[in-house]
């Protein structure tokens, strides 16, 4: 395990430590706003439902402009601003017992944490470009443990105080703020260096770079569009688990708890089981176009298998299998995005993979509960069966489109902004 961790860069590692300690102070607010918006403010679920689906669409907007920000006022810059916003809202949460103010501040809180979601991912694409799928990868199982762990400290720090877990998330923003301005200037100045002598390098032997592709700005629009519709589709399949799943599992006789131990086992398996998924990369899915293809199709399996039981056993195996495929297509969506962005564009770029999911967490709870309604839980599974193979073409077409405008690129130069 050491040694696999220290055969990443050191900005990289950099990267995940401080995704997880962000991570473990955002995971102490969420898990529980529904129970802090319900019982200590007094307000119906129906209320709080809404205030997270608008809490989503800041999310979203804030990934747009976060990804701006980094392309244009620089790297380092748009980091301190987004957690410093973070950290100055987690405060006045804790302090604030009006709802309007606290409706107010959770916008808020989504907008900054939507700006700096993209910043990470993008500073993992500039500062390790090689990397491709092993940078983004790291990123995501660190915020998988930071999760893990903040699911545990927020239901601790609840236990003295609601307040504490608003304070707890500022404390940990700040940490991780702290290790981002002491360290990250000396990684994004080395990267920058790095850069211009490959771009010396390249002028004096007219050699083209390797990875990235040459299109026209038409071409990136249209494969970055196919390659979200994608996106967005798996989304709004995968977050019926952590919405209309849940009353489903419930109105079958499966306890709270039961529930609950579902998704200690996806983050087991995301922590634990990457070797296993190493192995399926290798054996299955060598590209990262088969790794999207195979994670969809397991999407639809995960769906498909439950629609042929309401034993606890099959939710158990189902959520298996949606793991698996949750650890193929989050890390390998955004290293494709990476594979076609013109240079100086990583941030924006990243900014709109990251702000689609938001939008299918925004829209998938809507469709499911509009779908059960309708449909009930059977007729919901196979739609979103069908929806899963949907972003199977999604996805192919994405490829077959690209592949036609796959030519070498010569790299433009990115402005070296901190």
């Amino acid at each position: 395990m050491m040694e696999k961790w220290r055969s990443y860069p050191g900005s990289i590692r950099l990267m995940a430590i401080a995704a997880v300690i962000s991570s473990t102070g955002m995971a102490c607010i969420w898990p529980l706003v529904t129970i802090y918006i319900h019982d200590h403010l007094g307000k119906p679920l129906t209320v709080a439902g809404f205030l997270l689906m608008l809490n989503q669409g800041a999310f979203l907007v804030g990934s747009v402009i976060g990804g701006m920000m980094f392309d244009r006022w620089g790297k380092l810059r748009t980091l301190v601003i987004a957690s410093s916003g973070i950290i100055g809202i987690s405060v006045a949460l804790g302090l604030t017992q009006d709802f309007t103010m606290y409706t107010i501040l959770l916008l808020l809180n989504g907008l900054f944490y939507g700006m700096l979601s993209p910043v990470i991912n993008a500073l993992a694409v500039v500062l390790w470009p090689q990397g491709g799928r092993k940078g983004l990868n790291m990123i995501y199982v660190a915020q998988n443990a930071g999760v893990a762990a903040g699911a545990a400290l927020g239901g601790l720090l609840a236990s003295v105080s609601f307040a504490w877990t608003f304070f707890g998330n500022a404390i940990t923003q700040s940490v991780a703020l702290i290790l981002f301005v002491l360290i990250l200037p000396r990684y994004l100045n080395h990267s920058a260096m790095q850069q211009t002598v490959a771009e010396e390098q390249q002028s004096t032997s007219g050699e083209a770079a390797i990875g990235r592709l040459q299109v026209s700005r038409q071409t990136v629009w249209i494969a970055l569009l196919l390659l979200c519709a994608g996106l967005l589709i798996s989304w709004i399949v995968y977050v019926q688990w952590t919405t209309v799943l849940s009353s489903y599992m419930q109105s079958l006789g499966i306890s709270l708890k039961q529930y609950s131990l579902l998704w200690t086992l996806n983050g087991a398996l995301i922590l634990f089981g990457q070797p296993l998924i190493s192995w399926v990369i290798r054996r299955f899915a060598k590209t990262l176009i088969s790794q999207m293809l195979l994670g969809s199709y397991v999407f639809a399996l995960s769906m498909l298998i439950l629609t042929q039981t309401t034993a606890y056993a099959g939710f158990f195996a189902a959520m298996f299998i949606m793991t698996l495929g949750e650890m193929l297509v989050w890390p390998a969506v955004p290293t494709v995005a990476a594979q076609f962005t013109p240079a100086g564009q990583e941030g924006f770029i990243q900014g709109l993979v990251t702000g689609t999911g938001s939008a299918g967490r925004m829209l998938g709870p809507l469709l499911g509960a509009v779908l059960f309604q309708e449909y009930s839980a059977q007729g919901l599974l196979y739609i979103m069966t069908g929806l899963a193979l949907v972003s199977v073409g999604f996805f192919a077409l994405h490829h077959q489109f690209v592949k036609r405008s796959n030519k070498p690129l010569t790299p433009k130069p990115v402005a070296g902004k901190m």
